[in-house]
């Protein structure tokens, strides 16, 4: 349940990041910050999707063996 929380957390930090750099008073330079930011987020999320859909594919060749 935390690893949903902190993806969670990402998630919301990645939506506010967008809502930001749309800002036409953003400063350049916070900008090119917060966009390197959201692009770390993003790919952390990516990262945990595929550990997520490895653990899933594990677990559903494991019991689709002992089922047949």
């Amino acid at each position: 349940m935390q690893e949903s929380a902190n993806y969670q957390k990402m998630l919301e930090e990645v939506e506010g990041i967008v809502k930001s750099i749309t800002s036409p008073d953003l400063d350049l330079d916070r900008m090119v910050n917060q966009v390197e930011r959201g692009y770390e987020l993003i790919r952390q999320m990516r990262l945990r999707l595929d550990e997520t859909k490895t653990k899933i594919d594990q677990l559903h060749q494991r019991y689709e063996t002992k089922e047949s």
